[in-house]
């Protein structure tokens, strides 16, 4: 099998977005690449990740550490943050899976899954991905893949700020009356149930069972398992 360099790799980007928006068929991108000399033996599984990537999805095949930045990098510049979101929930996913199947300890991917996280702000446990159903919000359900990784419900999480607001309800803090138009809808969203305790899908009422809070009260509210509630911590905050 040739070794996959960058011209190989920016090729097997452009005809990814094709057959993604459904522009070409599988069979018409292979054919695209061979009359431009590239080696397609590996060309489908790199076609086949792009679109996992963009839709939040598993992929279980591999592609090389070149590959998934280049990928990265440039779903962010074609499609925005929100789609690199998808794209870095579904390399988690893939990092799970393969981890889980091999039982070895995927190093490099994490190391771009930290990357590209801290590069774009992009809170890991505020990956989302997943599409939803009309008002009712499922959160919890173990993946098939057999990894302990639970869905998170972007639906749910908007649906959450817009009644709450995007106010802690710990310390009121608000990053736009800080921050101006950068903290503009700024906020990290609590699940009052943790749903990595659930082990089930469970139907989610964003008016009760998801808060608003700042980073710092997330991380204090974590402190310890079960986390605390919104009202221990507030005690917490006003016995000082």
């Amino acid at each position: 099998m040739a070794n996959i360099d960058i011209n190989m790799i920016e090729q097997f980007f452009r005809v990814a977005q094709k057959f993604h928006e459904k522009e070409m068929s599988l069979a018409d991108c292979l054919l695209t690449l061979e009359r431009q000399g590239v080696d397609t033996k590996s060309a489908s599984g790199y076609i086949y990740v792009y679109s996992n990537l963009v839709s939040g999805k598993l992929f279980t095949r591999t592609i090389n550490a070149m590959a998934t930045e280049y990928f990265l990098t440039e779903i962010f510049k074609t499609k925005g943050l929100n789609v690199l979101n998808n794209a870095l929930l579904s390399l988690s996913l893939h990092i799970d899976y393969y981890e889980n199947k091999t039982n070895t300890n995927v190093k490099k991917g994490r190391e771009i899954l930290s990357k590209y996280t801290d590069l774009y702000g992009i809170q890991s446990s505020d990956y989302f991905g997943e599409n939803f159903d009309d008002g009712k919000f499922f959160e919890g359900a173990l993946k098939k893949v057999q990894v302990n990784l639970y869905e998170r419900n972007s639906f749910a999480r908007q649906k959450c700020i817009e009644y709450h607001g995007t106010a802690c309800k710990v310390c009121d803090f608000n990053f736009s009356n800080v921050y101006g138009e950068l903290g503009k809808n700024f906020i990290h969203v609590h699940h009052v149930i943790e749903i990595s305790t659930i082990k089930k899908e469970y139907e989610i009422d964003y008016k009760t069972d998801l808060m608003p809070v700042c980073p710092n009260c997330h991380a204090m509210l974590h402190k310890k398992n079960p986390a605390y509630s919104i009202d221990e911590l507030k005690r917490i905050i006003n016995k000082k």
